[in-house]
């Protein structure tokens, strides 16, 4: 009985998760990228992991989030195991220069969700002579250091816009590859598109959970607020310890003792996918290549 409400619970939360959302922006184009991180698996095998990025700019800001996030806003609805490969490459949703002069990042770790702040700093590149067609754009190159990472990149002027994925940015056109130099992180910008997409900020989130009672609650999920610093320190500790690719929810509470129950939805590829409150629980992690090093 107990597994079966779960799986009910997990319907019903597909359909019931809300969010308080802002738009702060209108994007006339969304540039997507392929993120490819070379890492091993639980038995020391190398192992490419891959997903797609999207990334949209209006009067300053830019936003740089997961594929899948940017395909439900077009398309509608919510489906919690899409957020899987997000999880388990770490990569959160950044907001460049929001608030102004600020870096506001938010990313799930089991079992919360986090929202980040930091300086948005100035990026010093130095242009090289290496030259380049990516994506049917004519490439120039550069080279840059930034949090510890030295990243060589190709950049367009036919797209005059100073963006690119992730955090990087600040040249004189659209970034269309970055790699750092040891080749661990790649992103390959694989499509442009024009179009008008608004840019949305989520404050947070409303969950429909259990209350203990055999009956279900709406409860407001909030992000735990940290300095980016720290959360960066945070995910070395936890995500850099060995035991995490052979159990990685070593560092938390038991999500079935603790919170009393699990979600469970499918993703595209047929696979399940675990959750509390939406936070996803990485099965099946690889080794962490951290994007930023200081």
């Amino acid at each position: 009985m107990r597994k079966n409400l779960v799986t009910i619970l997990a319907l019903a939360l597909t359909i019931a998760a809300q969010a308080q959302r802002d738009t702060i922006g209108v994007s006339k184009f969304t540039a997507i990228y392929r993120y490819e991180c070379k890492t091993a698996d639980a038995d020391g095998q190398p192992v490419t992991d891959s997903m797609y990025i999207a990334v949209q700019t209006s009067g300053g800001i830019i936003k740089s989030f997961p594929y899948e996030e940017y395909d439900r806003q077009k398309k509608g609805g919510s489906r919690i195991a899409d957020g899987y490969l997000a999880a388990q490459m770490h990569i959160g949703t950044i907001f460049m220069n929001y608030p102004d002069g600020r870096i506001t990042t938010q990313e799930m770790l089991y079992p919360y969700r986090y929202q980040t702040d930091e300086a948005l700093e100035k990026q010093e590149w130095m242009l090289t002579d290496a030259k380049d067609s990516i994506c049917g754009y004519a490439c120039q190159s550069a080279t840059g250091k930034y949090h510890g990472q030295t990243w060589n990149v190709y950049y367009t002027g036919e797209v005059p816009a100073s963006i690119g994925p992730w955090k990087l940015g600040g040249l004189p056109g659209l970034i269309t590859k970055a790699a750092d130099a040891k080749g661990i992180h790649t992103f390959t910008l694989y499509g442009f598109h024009q179009e008008d997409t608004p840019i949305i900020f989520t404050k947070y989130v409303t969950w429909i959970v259990p209350d203990g009672h055999g009956k279900f609650a709406s409860q407001r999920v909030d992000y735990q607020q940290m300095k980016a610093s720290a959360f960066l320190a945070y995910k070395k500790k936890v995500l850099g310890n060995s035991r995490y690719v052979k159990n990685p929810t070593y560092y938390a509470p038991d999500p079935m003792k603790t919170f009393g129950y699990l979600e469970n939805s499918f993703n595209s590829a047929g696979d399940n996918v675990r959750s509390v409150a939406g936070v996803v629980i990485v099965s099946n992690p690889h080794q962490y290549q951290p994007l930023e090093l200081e």
